[in-house]
């Protein structure tokens, strides 16, 4: 572990100290000193969390690690007071605290998939707290400390194999003579042995298994998400998936709230769809002269969910109308952060939403815009 006596900038010293001094002695610790000493293999995580790090199970790195033009900056790990298994790659510049602190990844999650999420948490809590020439760590830890088990980020987490071993275990409890079936796939799960090649192969059975059983879905969703927007603690994250029809959307929906417990126990779930449905008539009844084939009409469908939220459905909704968003469910999750926002709460679920949209390229024209610009570029 490298040592603070180390590192050239001295405000960040005296601030390391006072936050150690405060919290846990290894709440921060310095991995490179910015004085050409190299990289510490001590991350301050405790042996379980470093033994997780070093594996590079549960961590992300953003790319940005280095700075060639800033031999003198340094990194340091951050851990999350509270949330054992959650810390950050922090880097800070020599001329900190008039620049801001930038997140370079994570050193440590619960679980894969929290990465981006806790970063992205974290970058709006700096961007919020940072002023030029304040030291900002320990506002960024005291608010990080009241928002991050808000959002339940970092804590343990069912894995995906033993969750869906419970599900199938579930339906079987519910079905008084299973099927051969299910008694296939269970017989063929509690026959694996650890480490047997064939392991996998009964795992993704049961997963598609209570899918099917349970959501009438052959595969999870792929949902699109929108980056993080913080205001006063509140928290807006938005998901936007394709969708065929209204039994598939609430599918997605069903298996979203019953799969992510983050979601589930958040404030709100704002959610709107817009799909468009073909039906075919049949010739016989074609009132067109001499019609042979069938024609085909559409069903529009488009309807919102306030989810206690009022109004922002509606709004959401009108949202997807102006962007000619079709055969699309979008959902806006809200953690509230006590603090009420008024109006201004409406626009943040619409941004939220209009950027998974963006994201995933639901919107029409996306793809033409740029060149429609180009081509108007230079005309008088």
């Amino acid at each position: 572990m490298i040592q603070l006596d180390s590192i050239p900038n001295q405000e960040l010293v005296e601030e390391i100290q006072a936050i150690n001094a405060i919290y846990e002695p290894d709440t921060i610790t310095v991995t490179h000193s910015g004085s050409g000493s190299g990289l510490g293999l001590g991350l301050g995580l405790g042996s379980a969390q470093s033994n997780a790090a070093s594996a590079g199970a549960g961590t992300l790195d953003l790319g940005n690690s280095r700075h060639e033009d800033d031999s003198a900056r340094t990194e340091v790990t951050l851990h999350i007071p509270g949330q054992a298994n959650l810390s950050f790659r922090l880097g800070l510049a020599s001329t900190y605290p008039e620049t801001r602190p930038e997140v370079l990844g994570t050193a440590s999650t619960a679980a894969r998939g929290e990465g981006k999420v806790a970063v992205d948490v974290l970058e709006d809590i700096i961007q919020r707290t940072w002023q030029p020439g304040a030291v900002c760590l320990f506002d960024v830890i005291s608010e990080a400390v009241e928002v991050f088990p808000e959002l339940n980020i970092g804590g343990a987490q069912e894995t995906p194999a033993a969750a869906a071993a419970a599900a199938a275990a579930a339906a079987t409890e519910d079905d008084a003579e299973p099927n051969e079936t299910q008694s296939s796939h269970l017989a063929a799960a509690g026959s694996s042995e650890p480490g047997n090649a064939n392991t996998k192969a009964p795992v993704d059975c049961l997963t598609s298994f209570s899918l099917r059983d349970a959501y009438g879905l052959d595969h999870p969703p792929d949902w699109t998400i929108s980056d993080v927007l913080t205001e006063k603690k509140s928290v807006f994250v938005a998901r936007a998936i394709r969708v065929k029809s209204l039994a598939q959307a609430q599918a997605f929906l069903d298996h979203l709230l019953s799969t992510d417990d983050k979601v589930a126990a958040a404030t709100h779930n704002i959610s709107a769809w817009r799909i468009k449905q073909s039906k075919e008539s049949d010739a016989r009844t074609s009132t067109k002269p001499g019609s042979h084939a069938p024609e085909t009409a559409e069903t529009v469908i488009q309807d919102y969910d306030d989810d206690g939220e009022t109004a922002a459905g509606g709004r959401l909704l009108h949202m997807m109308q102006l962007m000619d968003v079709w055969n699309v469910l979008v959902v806006v999750t809200r953690w509230f952060g006590r603090i009420h926002l008024g109006p201004a709460r409406f626009k943040l679920i619409n941004d939220a939403g209009r950027d998974a949209l963006v994201k995933g390229g639901f919107t029409r024209g996306e793809n033409t815009s740029a060149s429609d610009k180009s081509k108007k570029k230079g005309k008088k």
